[in-house]
């Protein structure tokens, strides 16, 4: 727009990550919990897994990590999150039209969740959160 001479405003909004959080009532870092966040893009332009993702960093078990364009992927994700050491029994939570109506939080497990959405056709767009804070109910 710049380069064309087109004026326009940037409006702040909030993330997916965050909006998804507050509509779950839980929190993005905690200490001794999750220390930190990360956000992480699920799939590359041609719709794949990035296989150059930092997999030590996302199998961290004292991060929150929310995956952003991922439910095609998760399957795969989750399979070199196990590999890495992370445990199948890790929270997560799939978190769909956020804000809309039709939303949905579904809390499970990365295995459970993975093993869910081999089997579901992605219609709806979706963060993914998981980590320890993933099943905080506070």
């Amino acid at each position: 727009l710049r380069a064309a001479g087109v004026g326009y405003e940037i409006v702040p909004g909030v993330s997916a990550a965050n909006a998804a959080s507050a509509a779950a009532g839980l929190p993005l870092t905690r200490r001794h919990t999750a220390r930190r966040v990360q956000f992480v893009t699920g799939a590359d332009v041609k719709g794949e897994l990035p296989d150059d993702l930092n997999w030590a960093a996302l199998a961290d078990p004292l991060a929150l990590t929310a995956i952003y364009m991922g439910k095609r992927t998760f399957p795969a994700l989750a399979a070199k999150l196990l590999a890495q050491g992370m445990p199948p029994e890790t929270p997560a939570m799939l978190a769909e039209s956020i804000g809309h109506p039709e939303q949905r939080l579904l809390r499970t497990t990365i295995k459970q969740l993975a093993e869910q959405l081999t089997q579901e056709t992605v219609t709806s767009t979706a963060v993914i959160l998981y980590g320890a804070l993933a099943a905080d109910q506070s």
